[in-house]
């Protein structure tokens, strides 16, 4: 059933799907197929290497993650850096004030006075730090939605499997939690930081700890069993640069022997009950489509208050390049958060 089907007039909770755009001539997306398989090769390729890395011991896999972590920094970057032109990186908590227990950045807008946080957890498929491309993207969400953004870092795997992540951030948001008890702020998240960042909110929830008041998610990754269609279908119709492989290998590397559908890993099977207002941004063009899907009836069915923006071809987190669609859903999800920080006071579930 598709995602405008199933939120129809059964819906429990209020919902709002929106289609941006329409589908791009077919010769583009033949071409943009060819592009897909090419990549395809690459990512397999690499895949490849790291099988024969992990065959090899812990230090050769050790050697092999270093040395992607590298490539990963190095072109995922913008082609021109715009971060101190449009938000400024800041200083941490001011005196008297204790640090946060991960490390973390600050950026606020460069053109106005910030109002309100944003408690930003970025993506990287579990294995990668935030990369410049997304850093840039932070500052971009700082100046358009003109407020401060607090973006903790999290232990990485394999090194550190699940729980690490969803325990560093759920150790960050406690934190943040007793240093501004009363300031307005909404969870944010792209791609694979969805997964880590629900997780650590359902585990706030179940605490009886105080949510956010707006959660904001970007092509978001929440059921790392791979039971979302897209995953299959788009891996064969090289639809993507992506493959159901390569997901499945760094999911393993994050779950260690964990189960993938257990909530700390996978989100979609925890509950969403007293969950804030939610926003997702997905394309149908991207392999984790149908996580977006399952995800938007998840929070549907627990009676949650859901805006769904879908377009039709946009690749993975393509809001982190600089195209007219990515400025678009920027400029989107930042009204949003500027709406929920000025509405809202600290949620409780």
């Amino acid at each position: 059933m598709s995602l405008v089907g199933s939120l129809g007039e059964a819906s429990v909770g209020r919902a709002q799907v929106v289609e941006m755009d329409r589908p791009a001539p077919v010769w583009r997306g033949w071409l943009r197929r060819l592009a897909n398989r090419a990549m395809q090769r690459i990512v397999t390729a690499s895949m490849r290497a790291c099988l024969r890395a992990e065959a090899k011991g812990p230090e050769a896999l050790a050697r092999y993650t270093a040395r992607q972590r590298r490539i990963h920094m190095r072109f995922d970057a913008p082609v021109m850096a715009r971060v101190e032109a449009e938000a400024i990186r800041q200083a941490g908590p001011g005196a008297g004030l204790s640090s946060p227990p991960s490390p973390s950045e600050w950026f606020a807008p460069k053109a106005a006075e910030p109002r309100g946080f944003v408690f930003y957890v970025h993506g990287g498929s579990f294995i990668a730090e935030r990369s410049p491309r997304i850093t840039q993207l932070v500052a971009r969400f700082a100046a358009s939605a003109q407020a401060r953004v607090f973006a903790p870092s999290y232990r990485l795997a394999p090194e550190h499997p699940c729980p690490a992540a969803v325990e560093d951030i759920l150790a960050a948001w406690t934190w943040f939690q007793e240093t501004w008890p009363e300031e307005p702020v909404v969870a944010m998240a792209e791609s694979a930081g969805a997964a880590i960042l629900l997780s650590a909110l359902q585990q706030a929830r179940s605490r009886g700890m105080t949510l956010p008041c707006g959660v904001v998610l970007l092509s978001p990754w929440a059921d790392l069993s791979l039971q979302s269609w897209s995953v299959t279908a788009a891996s064969l119709l090289g639809t993507t640069p992506y493959t159901m492989e390569s997901l499945a290998l760094v999911a393993r590397f994050y779950l260690d022997g964990r189960p993938a559908t257990d909530p700390l890993a996978s989100p979609m099977f925890g509950g969403f009950d007293g969950f804030p207002p939610v926003l997702i941004h997905a394309s149908k063009g991207d392999i984790l489509y149908d996580d977006a899907v399952r995800l938007a009836d998840a929070v549907r069915e627990a009676g949650g208050d859901l805006t769904v923006r879908l377009w039709s071809e946009e690749t993975h987190v393509w809001e982190r390049m600089g195209t007219p669609k990515a400025r678009q859903s920027i400029k989107l999800a930042a009204d949003f958060i500027r709406r929920r920080l000025d509405e809202g006071a600290p949620h409780r579930g």
